[in-house]
This record gives structure tokens, C-alpha cells and sequence, in this order.
């Protein structure tokens, strides 16, 4: 991965908010480099050297509950679209109800309208 993919994905698909805590684990930031590379026609790279190039762009997780959340960064743009929407479990229905669907902050996903 070279310095300018990393940037170039930061830039499409993440905002900065410093006045937050929450922020985005470590396994939905690599989900979501995932589906930009899915929706770019990109190689993605192996979790770690993601990881690697995360730190070389100045961004630092930290530890909680076991979980590495990377503070105040939330998913913008058509590859978090992809990531959510891909994310989602898809009701059989089969089930007597529907699976509770994941709480998006509205003003961190564009809408598609």
C-alpha cells in the first residue's frame, strides 16, 4: 500500500470529529478499506500492513474493552454505504422477527438521495 492509497482512502471514506470519543474499531476501518478497494478496483492489503500504514499516517488506536477504537473517526461516502449495507445480516424470514439493524449516526453516511 503505498502512502497515497492510504491517504487517498482516509480522505474518501473518513471524518475527523475531535469532539467525540466514539470513533471506529479496527475491524470496521479494515471493512470499510475493503469496500473501497472492492468499489475502486484496488489490491486490497493484508490487515497488518494496514494496521502499519495507519500509524505512518499519524493515526493511533486505543485499547477498549479488548477492541482497538481509533477515537473520533466516523465513515463517509459510497464505500461506507457498500460497508454497511454489506454488513447488515440479511433477514431469511424464516425468523419470527426481523435482526435489529446497527445505530449510524445519519449525519456520518451521506444520503444516497
Amino acid at each position: 500500500m503505498t502512502d497515497t492509497q492510504i491517504s487517498s482512502f482516509l480522505s474518501d471514506c473518513v471524518v475527523f470529529d475531535d469532539d467525540t470519543e466514539k470513533g471506529l474499531d479496527f475491524d470496521t476501518l479494515y471493512g470499510l478499506y475493503i469496500s473501497w478497494c472492492v468499489l475502486g478496483r484496488k489490491v486490497p492489503v493484508p490487515d497488518s500492513a494496514f494496521r502499519t500504514a495507519l500509524e505512518l499516517e499519524g493515526l493511533r488506536a486505543r485499547k477498549d474493552h479488548g477492541q482497538r477504537i481509533y477515537p473520533g473517526l466516523n465513515m463517509v461516502g459510497p464505500a461506507a454505504r457498500d460497508y454497511v449495507m454489506n454488513s447488515v445480516p440479511v433477514w431469511t424470514g424464516t425468523e419470527t422477527s426481523a435482526p435489529a439493524m446497527p445505530q449510524l449516526d445519519e449525519d456520518s453516511v451521506p444520503s444516497l438521495g
